[in-house]
């Protein structure tokens, strides 16, 4: 029964994201549930006492969306793009105030790995070409055609890659630190296969990348020579494998080297694909060419994007979260975000709890994926978030066991007759 009720979780779910194909007013359909979301989860942290600094600083920097140059000119932009910043400090702040029992939080603790088995499952029928995927294409050609990678149900390559990397990273460890019965493994094993051989699929570096960031940060800390050992076996049958998918796969081949044959005829828009530092000093020119102000508090999104089109013609985003934010929010809400993703980092990398190895890996897959693609992947925003929670809430609880623990042992101490 229980299982029951986790499919009809995830198939509300793929409703859900399936509306994301769908438009109206310009505007996707998924925020139709993504904004009531949003109102629930403030409606509970309002009023409440905020723990931690980071989560002031991200508030800060959310709020700091809706003060730029074109804020006039586009504020519903403004208004999304302050949701969209909002996701991670409300929601970690939601989880740390309202899981307050041992129920609550095992419940938590598996809310990711049954999120992170829909994503690779949703993929399936996509993949099989049951449902037509929106028009979305991984921008490589071939000598007799194009290469397309797998869409999915989240509409793009890249925000599919982002997400099936961080859901087998998730699987993976779930898997190897044994926190489920063998029932539970024997499931989520293959699923961890599944998940590897859509993210190839997605034919983006940017999952690829989030991925083997992933397993570095995961199984690179506190590992002793015996487990060195193996993953150094590991790590030699891997690169053996890349070499000979990259030897016989071409596909794979040309996305490694940007390789674009019979490009010629095509529009600067399909052609952009790895452009990202042309791209990149491009919104650093239209930044260098404003006023002072707008080196203070950045232009807004919209009119970072019609800039860009401008020269380019095309409206595209930076491709890089850290310029997107520089010329967006300028000068002072970079350096706000910089301090609001260090004091995350500092918080989680020195806390108490079983999961903080895995929550520390998935922060630099964030990091990574904002370095080579942009900000604001939902999902990703959302899981990071939950571990985050997590994180605090075991550090919390483990710190008031050793407390207890210590008290009772000096009372011990006190009690005990003297000689």
């Amino acid at each position: 029964m229980k299982y029951v009720g986790i499919g009809l979780w995830m198939l509300a779910f793929f409703i859900a994201f399936f509306l994301k194909s769908y438009t109206i007013g310009g505007q996707e359909m998924v925020y139709i549930w993504k904004l009531p979301l949003l109102i629930f989860l403030f409606v509970g942290v309002l009023g409440q006492k905020v723990h931690f600094n980071f989560l002031i600083l991200g508030y800060l920097f959310a709020i700091k969306n809706l003060v730029n140059t074109s804020f006039f000119d586009y504020p519903v932009d403004s208004i999304i793009n302050f949701s969209k910043y909002l996701t991670i400090p409300l929601v970690i702040h939601w989880v740390y105030l309202n899981i307050n029992s041992v129920e609550s939080l095992k419940k938590l603790r598996m809310l990711p790995v049954y999120l992170s088995g829909f994503l690779i499952i949703s993929n399936i029928p996509y993949y099989l070409g049951v449902f037509a995927a929106p028009v979305s294409k991984t921008m490589l050609w071939m000598e007799e055609g194009s290469l397309d990678g797998l869409v999915g149900i989240l509409g793009a390559p890249h925000y599919t890659s982002a997400l099936l990397s961080v859901a087998c990273i998730i699987i993976l460890e779930f898997v190897v630190k044994k926190r489920g019965d063998m029932f539970l493994n024997l499931i989520l094993g293959p699923l961890l296969l599944l998940g590897l051989f859509f993210l190839f699929k997605t034919y983006t570096r940017t999952g690829w990348l989030m991925f083997i960031v992933g397993v570095i940060v995961l199984f690179a800390r506190k590992i002793s020579f015996k487990d060195a050992g193996k993953i150094l076996v590991l790590s030699v049958l891997f690169f053996a494998s890349l070499a000979v998918l990259y030897q016989t796969n071409e596909g794979f081949r040309m996305r490694v080297m940007d390789d674009r044959a019979g490009q010629d005829d095509k529009s600067a828009y399909e052609t952009v694909g790895s452009g990202r530092l042309q791209i990149a000093q491009v919104y650093l020119e239209n930044l260098y060419e404003s006023n002072f102000v707008t080196y203070l508090v950045g232009m807004g999104m919209q009119e970072s994007q019609n800039r860009y089109e401008k020269k380019d013609g095309m409206p595209l985003f930076a491709h890089n979260g850290f310029i997107q934010t520089l010329v967006d929010n300028g000068i002072l809400g970079f350096l706000l975000y910089l301090v609001f993703l260090y004091s995350i980092f500092k918080e989680i990398s020195r806390s108490n709890s079983s999961y903080n190895q895995l929550t520390v890996a998935i922060f630099f897959m964030f990091i990574s994926c904002l370095v080579t693609q942009q900000a604001n992947y939902f999902l990703l925003d959302f899981l990071l978030s939950l571990f985050i929670g997590t994180t605090l809430i075991e550090s919390r609880i483990n710190s008031y066991i050793e407390i207890k623990h210590r008290l009772s042992s000096a009372d011990l101490m006190s009690d005990s007759p003297r000689i």
